[in-house]
């Protein structure tokens, strides 16, 4: 079993692609990015609760960017989805070109009870992250922006 990915658009036996999307940094995009994922998902074989499981991470993170790395930023800059699927696994990495290091992977969800305690309204989206996918992964280029890789292995 190889860690690398097929080349864009290629497929096999296992179902194994690599889906890839680059949209602007705004709400408007996160439909045609969460449907990306979607349809990654389903063509991997995932169930409907795990797809939903999928886009709900990948959504929020994206939501994260546009929110709290792009809001700040003079300039219009874009995320870019790549979805691969491994014969054990469905890896989706997200790229933003913000100047913010914001280290999911490093970030402690806030705990539910203390969410419903607190009657927050706002703020499960890493928890949301970390629950509803098995890996997530994180690292800063400076200069570059940050890579969010999220991993959701097959049952």
């Amino acid at each position: 079993m190889s860690d690398a990915p097929l080349p864009f658009n290629a497929s096999n036996s296992n179902g194994n692609w690599l889906e890839h999307v680059r949209a602007p940094g705004t709400p408007g995009s996160l439909p045609l990015i969460r449907q990306t994922v979607v349809e990654a998902a389903e063509k991997c074989g995932f169930d409907d609760e795990n797809v939903a499981k999928i886009e709900m991470a990948v959504g929020e993170a994206c939501t994260n960017i546009i929110e709290h790395s792009y809001a700040t930023q003079p300039l219009n800059l874009d995320i870019e989805i790549k979805v691969a699927g491994y014969d054990d696994r469905l890896e989706v990495t997200i790229l933003d070109y913000s100047s913010i290091n914001f280290a999911v992977d490093q970030m402690a969800a806030v705990p539910l009870d203390d969410y419903i305690a607190t009657g927050r309204r706002r703020g499960l989206g890493l928890f949301i992250i970390q629950s509803f996918v098995d890996k997530v992964e994180h690292r800063f280029v400076c200069g570059q922006g940050n890579e969010l890789r999220l991993t959701k292995f097959f049952a």
